[in-house]
């Protein structure tokens, strides 16, 4: 559309734009301008000739803190620092995919596992409430030790 109008325009200034050129140039410019309403995509020529899509993926918003979700049963567990330093991000990571997962029996043989790890005694315990508030201790207390600048990556870094 620009270089047709930019021709209009130019040749208005010098006086010397006859009939056809402004013809010519609208024609042209409404073609380019219009021609997204007459396909179906809705595509610009240039668009077609480069072969490009335009594109709109939708927001995704961020999922719920787990953290914040064990708040009021994390008075139920309490854990040691040596116990929470048995484990690093990575596993913390892992966890949070286990608690976001709706498989109860990965939740279970996940929360067996961390209680033999740690040596945690607690009566019978649910593994989904356990798993939540190991969850929220553990990522708590890895990121205090990343304030002092220690960052413990998985359970194999001293």
């Amino acid at each position: 559309m620009f270089l047709p109008l930019s021709m209009l325009l130019a040749r208005a200034g010098t006086g010397i734009a006859d009939t056809m050129t402004t013809v010519f140039g609208l024609v042209w410019a409404l073609i380019f301008a219009l021609f997204p309403l007459f396909n179906r995509d809705r595509m610009r020529i240039g668009d077609l000739l480069a072969g490009t899509w335009v594109i709109e993926t939708p927001k995704q918003g961020l999922a719920e803190d787990l953290a914040q979700r064990s708040v009021s049963k994390d008075n139920d567990f309490q854990f040691t620092a040596a116990q929470l330093d048995v484990y690093g991000i990575a596993e913390l990571h892992k966890l949070e995919e286990i608690l976001r997962g709706a498989n109860e029996a990965a939740q279970s043989t996940v929360a067996r596992a961390i209680m033999d790890k740690t040596g945690f005694r607690h009566r019978d315990v649910s593994p989904k409430p356990f798993l939540t508030a190991y969850y929220s201790q553990l990522r708590a207390h890895l990121e205090r030790k990343l304030l002092l600048g220690k960052r413990q990556i998985d359970k194999h870094d001293a």
